[in-house]
């Protein structure tokens, strides 16, 4: 009687769900899952965003030459700033020869994929540029700043997201790919910028 009874609750054990064995080995093999999915989807998620940055900066070539041609000056164009002499692609600043608008509406945040402010500046800021300006071949000298560009600057980019623009635009460059090229970007400050034109 015994035997028979202790055959029933093991067999009703083993039919009622699962062991804490079961149980650990499940959970693990999904938290890996979970963790390459997400690594997957980051990936992802960063060339999407890098992408779109060279996107933005490919499509704002034509514009800003127009507005040189035509105004013989370099533009200017601030997210977050309201008036015509901040938003110079978009709006008549009053600039003699301006034939615009060269772009349909005025800058905005949601022109950075990452969410931070967007800036076209009518000089090259040393600040915003290591090395004081632009290595553009990479051999260790200043090549254009101050007024010798116009360059464009995104906030709140990540690092691998800054390396991706860096290598759609100069990939095959000597130097450190932060500061070497078209792209300059700092770490600290999580800002990217990129030389729209060199005058």
């Amino acid at each position: 009687m015994k035997h028979t009874a202790m055959r029933r609750a093991s067999r009703s054990t083993s039919k009622g769900g699962f062991s804490l064995v079961e149980l650990v080995i499940t959970m693990t093999i999904m938290t890996i899952l979970v963790g390459v999915v997400s690594m997957r989807a980051s990936g992802m998620t960063d060339r999407a965003r890098a992408a779109k940055i060279v996107s933005t900066v490919e499509n704002l070539r034509t514009p800003i030459t127009l507005y040189h041609t035509d105004t013989n000056q370099l533009p200017r164009e601030y997210s977050g700033y309201q008036g015509a002499t901040y938003h110079r692609l978009s709006q008549d600043p009053g600039v003699s020869g301006w034939d615009g608008p060269y772009i349909t509406d005025p800058i905005r945040r949601s022109w950075n994929p990452t969410g931070g402010q967007v800036h076209i500046y009518n000089t090259i800021p040393a600040a915003y540029a290591n090395n004081n300006g632009f290595d553009l071949d990479g051999d260790g000298t200043t090549d254009a700043i101050g007024a010798e560009g116009c360059v464009i600057t995104f906030w709140e980019v990540e690092l691998e997201v800054a390396e991706k623009v860096d290598s759609a635009f100069d990939e095959q460059l000597p130097g450190t790919w932060s500061d070497a090229g078209r792209v300059e970007y700092q770490e600290a400050s999580r800002r990217l910028t990129v030389l729209l034109m060199e005058q």
